[in-house]
């Protein structure tokens, strides 16, 4: 199963995974790390500690450029089976809890970062 690590500033990866929850039910191997009160290498230990190589990994950032993003970058860089996609929002996690067992990983990451910005619209 492809794996899903949320980072994100404050407490958004949680609240993202628990709004998954209240419309999913549990949601299962995806995690989530926030960078309140910790360095930036804290952090890539952290996160890095719960990877293993041969794993395909999602990591969902908030912000592109922000300390988040560059941890999601480094994990991305050392672990060839990993892809960042920043900008996270709940139809994201949706989509990645949802369609992960059906597509293939490089299909998973290109349908997760379109129903992102599906999710986006002025109405």
């Amino acid at each position: 199963m492809i794996k899903g690590i949320i980072i994100c500033h404050g407490k958004l990866a949680f609240e993202l995974v628990q709004a998954a929850e209240r419309i999913l039910g549990n949601v299962d191997h995806v995690l989530t790390f926030s960078n309140d009160q910790m360095s930036p290498q804290a952090l890539y230990a952290e996160v890095s500690g719960t990877i293993r190589k041969e794993e395909e990994l999602l990591i969902l950032v908030d912000l592109r450029g922000g300390n988040c993003w560059r941890i999601g970058k480094m994990i991305e860089q050392e672990f060839p089976r990993a892809k960042v996609v920043s900008g996270v929002n709940l139809p994201m996690v949706i989509s990645f809890v949802t369609k992960r067992e059906s597509l293939a990983f490089e299909e998973l990451v290109a349908t997760v970062e379109k129903d992102g910005h599906r999710g986006i619209a002025l109405d």
